[in-house]
């Protein structure tokens, strides 16, 4: 797929010039007074969910300096964008709420961005209706069913869940799959619903154990995992869930292929397991969004290396998105004609084009916009941790619509021959 937007070119000039200075310009184009639009976004900074909102932040702050360089306009007017941000400290039902109430009602935000919570905020909405943009919430079902005022910027869970259950039946020849599931985790929650139902449709043997969330001690859902004998194990939640129930699957003497769709990192994997990681971390397969760091578009490959440069850390599959969030909401108050009518911002939404200056390779509907009944997507991907290089490299991508597996890209021995 190539990218609808800037050459590669100079959108790397861009991402560097804005890895230097993550904060709003105030001059932009000489001459130009600008007016500088408030959004809100609420983000899991703490708590369970704490690997995902740092992540998120460290890229709208690269985006948004990006796109400040030049700024945008809105009938007429020249604005720069800024962010005002909110830790629901992964209680999106209290802390998440506050925040939300706060920002569409004491401040007046046009349009909030959030990473979870969609259940819980859908009430708010329903009283005081503002346009909210999910970065990463693909939570089976589907989170755009709360209410309309919801728009997702990622591909739902069915459309990379399929690639585990492609991959396990295609490549590691499986029959029986466990899947170790976080009762009280709804992303965790949902992934077992698809495993089982994509699964069992692929003729593949599922069984379900669980522990509920806050479980320290996951021995009796593993033991109940393992008595299946399975051919692979699929651990169903977030990085910081998954992970700790990794390493106890692994002490239990567990050698075996185990899936997840969590978009685990190298960073994530050594800083939750510790010493030993790389050794955990053999023979593990991730299937959710395509990595920006083994992405074969210039756009994306440039994002990846300013993203890694400034936080030294590998980006996730959800800064993409978050980086492009900036540009998705200029686009949108653009096409508005305002930056306060929250109406008709919500409108532009489903009608915008991939805005030029994004880096996350969208899949755009047949007539070109970047919304398709309030869903933006992307290609999904399998990714193999390699150990001895403790990194993550391409096993196969994939255009998962549909929950299916469509147009594979595979990548024979991604980690070289001594991966």
């Amino acid at each position: 797929m190539k990218i609808r937007n800037l050459a590669a070119m100079g959108i790397a000039a861009t991402l560097m010039l804005a890895t230097s200075a993550c904060t709003p310009q105030s001059g932009g184009a000489a001459g130009i007074t600008q007016e500088k639009v408030t959004v809100g976004a609420i983000l899991s900074m703490s708590g369970v969910y704490a690997t995902l909102g740092p992540a998120q932040k460290n890229a709208i702050e690269l985006g948004l300096a990006a796109l400040n360089q030049k700024g945008f306009d809105v009938a007429g007017k020249h604005h720069t964008l800024a962010f005002s941000y909110a830790d629901d400290k992964s209680d999106p039902a209290t802390t998440g709420v506050a925040a939300l109430r706060q920002m569409v009602q004491s401040d007046k935000l046009p349009l909030i961005a959030f990473g979870l919570g969609s259940s819980t905020y859908a009430p708010q909405l329903q009283r005081t209706p503002v346009p909210m943009v999910n970065i990463l919430d693909s939570t089976f079902p589907s989170i755009l069913s709360y209410d309309k005022n919801i728009v997702l910027m990622r591909g739902a869970s069915e459309t990379y869940t399929i690639g585990c259950v492609d991959w396990a039946q295609q490549k590691l020849s499986a029959k029986k799959i466990s899947v170790i599931d976080t009762k009280g985790e709804p992303y965790g929650e949902g992934l077992t619903q698809l495993i089982q139902k994509q699964g069992t449709a692929a003729g593949l043997d599922v069984t379900v154990t669980s522990a509920p969330l806050g479980s320290a001690d996951y021995g009796s859902a593993i033991a109940g995992a393992l008595a299946t004998q399975p051919d692979a194990v699929y651990l169903s939640s977030v990085t910081g869930v998954i992970l700790p129930v990794l390493k106890q699957l692994r002490q239990a003497g567990y050698t075996g292929p185990v899936l997840h769709s969590s978009g685990v990192n190298p960073e994530q994997a050594k800083a939750i397991l510790g010493d030993g990681y790389d050794t955990l971390m053999a023979d593990n397969l991730d299937c959710a969004g395509t990595t920006p760091t083994t992405a074969d578009n210039p756009a994306t490959q440039a994002f990846a290396k300013a993203y890694q440069a400034k936080y030294d850390e590998v980006p996730q599959d959800l800064t993409m998105w978050a980086y492009d969030l900036p540009f998705v909401v200029a686009e949108a108050m653009t096409k508005a004609g305002s930056t306060t009518d929250r109406a008709g911002i919500l409108k532009a939404l489903g009608t915008i084009d991939v805005p030029k200056g994004s880096v996350s390779g969208w899949l755009p509907s047949s007539d070109g916009a970047l919304f398709t009944e309030r869903n933006a997507r992307t290609l999904s991907e399998v990714t193999a941790w390699c150990t001895g290089k403790s990194s993550i490299a391409t096993a196969m991508v994939f255009d998962g619509l549909g929950g299916k597996v469509a147009d594979p890209k595979i990548t024979n021995a991604p980690c070289g021959t001594a991966g």
